[in-house]
């Protein structure tokens, strides 16, 4: 997160040059990518706990 914050900082600065730039704004991609695939992992992880915890449903016997 903090190099994204610096990635943002350089691309604020006008003397960044053009080439800088497009290097800058690949790595940004690559990294805000990156975090997206972790935080998928940890909402996967997230929601299998929470299934785990979750009791079973009651099966009660069919009356007919």
């Amino acid at each position: 997160m903090a190099r994204l914050e610096e990635i943002s900082a350089r691309l604020d600065n006008p003397e960044t040059g053009l080439e800088e730039t497009i290097a800058l704004v690949e790595e940004g991609r690559r990294l805000v990518a990156a975090s997206r695939a972790l935080l998928e992992q940890a909402e996967l992880r997230i929601n299998k706990i929470d299934v785990a915890a979750q009791p079973a449903a009651a099966v009660t016997p069919n009356d007919d």
